[in-house]
């Protein structure tokens, strides 16, 4: 039993990270194209779990096991290793295929007398997902450096094959459970979107708690994941007693979920991230714990599973292409208290010995992030003169739509900018491999920060600064009726004497979308109004020629970094979108920095100096 759990905890563990490669590859790569048409692609991707349960008649048990888990580990390796658009695309669809298979096909071929090894390893993995994230920096561990993330992804790979292999060694029949255990497996996919959308994600629960907006130093998430990773553990716990889980589970998705999401307040929404993933965690380990017997085919499990993957599809696509529409996460949320509920799981064996290994690990490695986290950033005096930089860092992704935040990094420190302007900035979403990109940034390069969100609680605008910031002040603009438009915002503070703004401007191009731009600058203007020393840096979406970026000029500001040229790097002919307009300042050593590697846009970079100095 202990090697086909090992089998299935790598093997979920693989799933979970090709469903953010190819959901951030896919987001990225397709961006702009309707809603429909990315529903319909999305789509065809899960549906070939419907494929199932041919390839279960073609190969029989084994078989079919083998070849589907050859097919999610191969893939998953490659892809790690080869960081390329196009073949990350490709590779996850691939591995997504072949990880469905497996998983359904896993569970429904069994030896006669041992049941599915899933009622353990899911609830584990989920686990795990959270310890490697903690201890990585919330950077998955497929999409760290190559020569790091390679080694251990194949070493894991070679541990995946050795437990299959002992995995497979008996003899093996199709199983099915009965009707309510065929239900509750259609709820078990929607355990991954709760997962990533709040039950493990530390950024969401701090966040939505009040906590990672600044100005601070970065700890928020790794405080997130340590109240998570409690409430992992208080689920690991209560399984170690005879109960009916599933309505424990129920009741702690349902309670975790209101206080993290609907409440959303301090300390509050601290206590629903934990108590969200206890019920997680319980969930995970009552939904597949339901009794198998022996069956002719793996249909009803197959097909089970593959209409759950169409409804965590669903509602995963409309949370975040509906810009994080809450109602699909408490849909989804819903239908795995249901599925908890169908199998009651008050017959399953009390865990004894596994809390004891999993509990200190999955407590002390995000206390240890925690902990390990800088608390004090170094903070300069402020002066009227600084080096200021602003940069649209596409979501932590290269131009090449590959995860950058190294290069990011890198490309930061050699300009060594006082204060940093950023837009398109992530702090935990699945569509974005789930990175922190705000976190990573800040603790790496020593800047505490204010972050301003938009679309959630995990997208939108930042600034951060090696000198003091006040007078923090956040604006939304007005949100537009038609979901092709992205909420957007501003964010400004003071440094010293100097008036910081950052703002994003809507992003879609035609007539109707520049009065919407102009009203946005507007906003800016009017939140901010009577300023005499002041900077506006950002991605504004519109060229010199547009009218919305002629008000900046009617309105007394000076395009410091007019001379610079186009600034986006994938538009033939490029575009120049990013501006620094300033009133009360004068500037100095303006250039951009090109790097492809690590961005879409190129960043700006300049020394601002008072007018009175």
């Amino acid at each position: 039993m202990v090697g086909e759990v090992t089998f299935a905890v790598i093997g979920l563990l693989f799933l979970i990270a090709d469903v953010r490669t190819f959901s951030s590859v896919f987001q990225q790569t397709f961006f702009g194209q309707s809603n429909t048409t990315l529903a319909v692609m999305a789509t065809a991707v899960f549906a070939t779990s419907l494929l199932a349960p041919i390839v279960g008649w073609r190969l029989g048990p084994k078989g079919s096991v083998g070849m589907s888990a050859a097919m999610l580990g191969i893939a998953t390796v490659v892809a790690t290793v080869l960081r390329n658009n196009i073949a990350d695309l490709a590779l996850s669809v691939t591995a997504i295929a072949g990880g469905l298979w497996w998983l359904g096909l896993l569970h429904a071929s069994r030896p006669a007398d041992r049941p599915s090894p899933f009622a353990v390893a899911l609830p584990i993995a989920f686990s795990a997902d959270l310890v490697l994230r903690a201890a990585f920096r919330t950077i998955p561990l497929v999409d760290l450096a190559p020569a790091l993330a390679g080694p251990l992804i194949l070493v894991a790979a070679l541990v995946f094959l050795a437990a299959g292999v002992a995995a497979m060694s008996g003899a093996r029949t199709w199983t099915r459970p009965d009707a309510r255990g065929a239900l509750a497996l259609v709820g078990l996919p929607a355990l991954f979107l709760v997962a990533e959308t709040g039950a493990t994600n530390g950024a969401q629960v701090a966040l939505a708690s009040g906590l990672g907006l600044g100005p601070e130093p970065v700890r928020s998430t790794q405080l997130g994941m340590v109240l998570v990773g409690l409430g992992l553990a208080a689920g690991s716990l209560a399984l170690s007693r005879r109960y009916p889980r599933g309505v424990a589970a129920a009741i702690a998705l349902a309670v975790g979920a209101a206080l993290l999401w609907y409440v959303h307040a301090p300390v509050v929404s601290l206590v629903g991230g934990l108590v969200l993933a206890a019920g997680l965690f319980i969930a995970a380990a009552t939904i597949p714990g339901a009794p198998l017997k022996v069956a002719g085919s793996p249909v009803v499990v197959t097909l089970a599973l593959a209409l759950g993957w169409l409804v965590f599809v669903g509602t995963a696509f409309g949370f975040y292409a509906l810009w994080a529409y809450m109602p699909a996460v408490y849909a989804a949320t819903a239908i795995v208290a249901v599925a908890a509920l169908l199998v009651s799981g008050g017959g399953l064996p009390a865990w004894r010995a596994l809390p004891i290994a999993l509990v200190p690990i999955v407590l002390a490695v995000p206390f240890l992030a925690l902990w390990l986290t800088p608390q004090s950033p170094q903070i300069k005096d402020a002066s009227g003169t600084f080096r200021l930089m602003t940069y649209n860092i596409h979501q932590g992704f290269s131009a090449g739509n590959v995860p950058s935040l190294d290069m990011l990094v890198e490309v930061i420190s050699r300009e060594s900018p006082d204060v940093l302007v950023l837009q398109e900035v992530v702090r935990g979403w699945m569509i974005d491999d789930q990175h922190d990109a705000l976190g990573v940034l800040a603790e790496r390069l020593d800047m505490p920060y204010v972050f301003a969100p938009n679309i959630g609680d995990l997208y939108g605008n930042a600034i951060l600064s090696k000198m003091p910031m006040t007078d923090v002040k956040r604006v939304h603009f007005a949100v537009q009726p038609s979901a092709k438009h992205q909420p957007r915002g501003a964010v400004g503070v003071r440094v010293g004497d100097v008036l910081v703004v950052t703002t994003h401007l809507d992003d879609v191009q035609d007539d109707e979308s520049s009065a919407i731009r102009q009203e946005q600058v507007r906003a800016i203007f009017r939140e901010w109004d009577g300023e005499q020393v002041a900077i506006i840096a950002g991605d504004l979406n519109a060229d010199p020629s547009a009218l919305e970026i002629g008000l900046f000029s009617a309105a007394g500001y000076s395009d410091l970094a007019e001379s610079l040229g186009p600034t986006t790097t994938m538009d033939d002919p490029p575009k120049r979108i990013d501006y620094i307009w300033g009133i009360g300042v004068t500037a100095s050593s303006p250039h951009k920095v090109r790097a492809l590697g690590a961005s879409d846009h190129e960043a700006l970079v300049l020394n601002v100096m008072t007018s009175g100095r």
